[in-house]
């Protein structure tokens, strides 16, 4: 088994410098520098090409992943379907990172779950953590990198292609904000690992809105929003609820000293006010669910749009 997760490491190592164009700055553990915030941003930079790649790669392939026509105008819009499957692969990516490193840091002591490092290229942690568990902190800054840079990207495409209304950019800027404060600090692997964690559940909600009207995909679409509903409930509502207490009654010990008290409070109030908007959705979510997708009249998209960015 420990084999197994050393390989698997080691492949999402190697993709971070593979993807995101390697930087040329050797992990090394000393307060971080100016060169070593400009390749940070950089591969944020590179990061957000890579998205935008992998959009505009869908919109050119889209009538071969998605032959088949909706009975909705609206859903035949090659960047509209590109946009659901665009989240579908993000979200599969970070789960694979985030879901087994909650699980790998869900026993550990405090001082490892809120770790934080001055190596801000890799997030290279200490010796002082376990061995198994070192690699899977520091894979949580990977996925962190690629989640902000993710949200970048898709707010460059919403708005290129009228994708997005004035709630969808402030919900988007929100994330980035907050995205940037974790992963600028290398620090809270575990509460990433939480945050990110909720992806889980949005590969089978955009699968049933993309499909549901397209005929001939019915049980997939139901099982797809069953799937959805169970996983939101596990890692928006009770999983994520528990991620947002934790951090407040822990934030002494939480928070790097070097972390500014605005932004220890942003994070917290941005987390706290992410959980509430999960429970706030959950009953439109049930709505939908009992309907099984099989309802996308006018008045209602509106609150898809929204579930969609829950």
């Amino acid at each position: 088994r420990e084999s197994v997760q050393r390989g698997w490491l080691k492949f999402f190592f190697k993709a971070q410098f593979v993807l995101p164009l390697y930087t040329g700055v050797k992990p090394r553990t000393a307060p971080a520098t100016a060169d070593m915030l400009a390749a940070v941003v950089g591969e944020c930079a590179a990061w957000v090409v890579f998205w935008c790649l992998v959009f505009y790669g869908l919109v050119f392939t889209e009538p071969i992943w998605c032959p088949s026509k909706s009975t909705k105008p609206h859903e035949n819009c090659r960047y509209w379907t590109s946009r659901n499957m665009f989240g579908i692969i993000h979200a599969v990516f970070i789960s694979v990172i985030s879901i087994p490193a909650f699980f790998s840091l869900v026993t550990a002591p405090d001082y490892q779950r809120f770790a934080s490092t001055d190596e801000l290229v890799m997030c290279v942690l200490s010796d002082s953590f376990d061995p198994e568990r070192k690699g899977f902190g520091e894979a949580v800054g990977l996925a962190g990198m690629a989640f902000t840079a993710f949200i970048l990207a898709d707010l460059v495409v919403s708005w290129a292609h009228g994708l997005a209304t004035v709630d969808y950019y402030v919900h988007h800027f929100a994330f980035a904000a907050a995205g940037f404060i974790v992963r600028g600090h290398c620090m809270l692997p575990y509460n990433a690992a939480i945050l990110m964690g909720m992806e889980v559940s949005t590969p089978f909600l955009n699968f049933a809105f993309m499909y549901r009207n397209r005929g001939v995909y019915k049980t997939a679409v139901l099982v797809s929003g069953l799937l959805f509903v169970v996983l939101f409930v596990i890692s928006r509502l009770l999983v994520n609820t528990y991620g947002a207490i934790l951090l407040f009654v822990k934030r002494e010990e939480a928070f790097p000293q070097s972390v500014p008290a605005w932004q220890e409070w942003f994070l917290i109030v941005a987390i706290f006010a992410g959980s509430a908007v999960q429970f706030w959705w959950f009953p439109k979510i049930i709505q939908s669910a009992m309907k099984a997708f099989g309802d996308s009249s006018p008045k209602k998209e509106g609150v898809e749009e929204q579930l969609l960015k829950a």
